[in-house]
């Protein structure tokens, strides 16, 4: 996950989150298999891991990476785990850049990983500028960061696709989106305890933003979950 040009308090807090143990011995049972398929009733194996390995590219970008868990099984199918891959990964925090590198190279130990640390609510960094990608990803990741501009990511990001590139995403959206009480109270405390700042995040402000950005997107709401899929960048 990523977050925005926040104080400090807000980066301190994301990285105490997103600590080597959590990543290491909670992320995936949590989040994953449990908050995923029963609480944004969105589920990972049957939704998401499919999502992301049709739209993964052998040159591809993905953006908050957490554990790395959606590239490394991707990656791990027969016909991708021996092929030449190559996968840059951004995020704020280094713990899941390290750990995510350390997990895709274990199940694909031909792919080239680099990773590279910055804020995807501001431009690129050098590192990115003059790279190009066949497909982007945003898993998980706008429902982590804080502030009314981390739309502005899809502007920012862009113009790293190659012709004919794919940008892909999940985002678990606010309360108005809700499908029980159970999942309405449960965004309500992470937004409360700081670990979301999802509450007020709707359908139709993502669609406004992709297509703000793209000749042609594709979005589908799965539970509280909005999965997108956007080609063709605007000029900026």
């Amino acid at each position: 996950m990523s977050t925005t040009n926040q104080p400090d308090q807000e980066l301190g807090r994301y990285a105490a989150i997103y600590s080597p143990t959590f990543l290491s011995k909670i992320y995936d049972v949590i989040v994953l298999r449990f908050n995923l398929r029963y609480m944004w009733r969105c589920r990972t194996d049957t939704v998401l891991e499919p999502f992301f390995a049709e739209n993964l590219s052998r040159r591809h970008l993905d953006i908050g990476v957490a554990t790395g868990y959606f590239p490394a099984k991707a990656l791990s199918r027969p016909f991708r785990a021996s092929a030449r891959q190559s996968i840059t990964l951004v995020d704020l925090n280094p713990n899941p850049l390290n750990a995510a590198k350390a997990r895709i190279l274990s199940k694909a130990s031909n792919t080239t990983v680099e990773t590279v640390v910055a804020d995807v609510t501001e431009p690129p960094p050098k590192e990115l500028q003059d790279a190009a990608f066949d497909s982007i990803s945003m898993f998980n990741l706008f429902h982590c960061i804080p502030g009314d501009e981390k739309l502005k990511a899809f502007g920012l990001y862009k113009d790293l696709l190659a012709e004919g590139g794919v940008l892909t995403g999940c985002t678990v959206l606010g309360g108005s989106h809700a499908t029980n009480w159970l999942n309405y109270l449960y965004v309500k405390l992470y937004n409360r305890l700081g670990i979301f700042h999802n509450w007020n995040d709707e359908k139709d402000a993502f669609e406004r933003a992709l297509r703000d950005n793209f000749e042609e997107v594709e979005t589908t709401l799965v539970g509280m979950t909005l999965l997108f899929r956007a080609t063709k960048p605007r000029k900026s």
